[in-house]
C-alpha cells in the first residue's frame, strides 16, 4: 500500500475510477455551476468541489492554469465530492464564459475590489460563480465578462481570505432555493 498509494499515511483503501468525460454544453446547461480561474492550489480546488456539492451546485470547471481537478490532492480535499457532479478541467476561460452567457447565466466574479456587496447579489435561474486565485486575482476575461462583481465584507486588518472559503460563502448566497421565492 504504501508502495502506491500517493498520501504519506495512506488509510489501507484504494479505488481505481473512470474520469466521467463532460462536455462544456452540458455544463452551460446546469443552473449553477462554479468557474475556478487560475487556482493552483489542488487542496483549494477539492475544497471548492465538495463546497459545490454541499451548497447543491451542479457544476465546476477549472481553467487552463489551474491545478487538475483529478490529483490525488484535489480528490483527497473533496472527499470524493467530485463523483457526484459535471467536472470539467482545463478549460479556456472566454469560451466556456461565452457559452454560459450564451446560455442564459448571469456570471458573477468575486474580488476584494468588488462594488457590491454579498448580500446585495440577487439571484437568477442560472448562475455561475468565477473565483480567481489568491496571488492574482481573476484574469481580465473573467472581470469582464462578470455580469456581478461582489465582495465579502471583512474586518479590519484582514486583506483576504482563502479562495475556497470565499467560494463558499458566495456558493451558499447564491443557492438555487431563493429563486422565484
Amino acid at each position: 500500500m504504501d508502495d502506491i498509494a500517493e498520501s504519506g499515511s495512506p488509510q489501507g483503501v484504494l479505488a481505481r475510477a473512470s474520469i466521467p468525460e463532460v462536455e462544456v454544453h452540458d455544463i452551460a446547461q446546469q443552473p449553477r455551476v462554479v468557474v475556478v480561474d487560475s487556482v493552483q492550489d489542488p487542496g483549494n480546488i477539492g475544497a471548492i468541489v465538495r463546497t459545490a456539492a454541499a451548497a447543491q451546485f451542479d457544476a465546476v470547471v477549472a481553467t487552463k492554469g489551474s491545478a487538475d481537478l483529478w490529483s490525488p490532492r484535489a480528490i483527497r480535499a473533496s472527499a470524493g465530492t467530485i463523483f457526484a457532479l459535471d467536472v470539467l478541467g482545463n478549460a479556456e476561460m472566454s469560451s466556456v464564459l461565452d457559452l454560459l452567457l450564451g446560455n442564459g447565466h448571469t456570471i458573477v466574479a468575486a474580488g476584494v475590489d468588488g462594488p457590491s456587496e454579498l448580500k446585495q447579489l440577487r439571484n437568477t435561474e442560472r448562475m455561475t460563480l468565477v473565483v480567481g486565485s489568491e496571488a492574482h486575482g481573476l484574469t481580465a476575461v473573467a472581470s469582464q465578462t462578470a455580469s456581478s462583481y461582489v465582495r465579502i465584507p471583512m474586518g479590519p486588518n484582514v486583506e483576504s481570505l482563502n479562495v475556497a472559503v470565499a467560494a463558499g460563502l458566495i456558493m451558499y448566497q447564491m443557492q438555487d432555493n431563493s429563486v422565484g421565492q
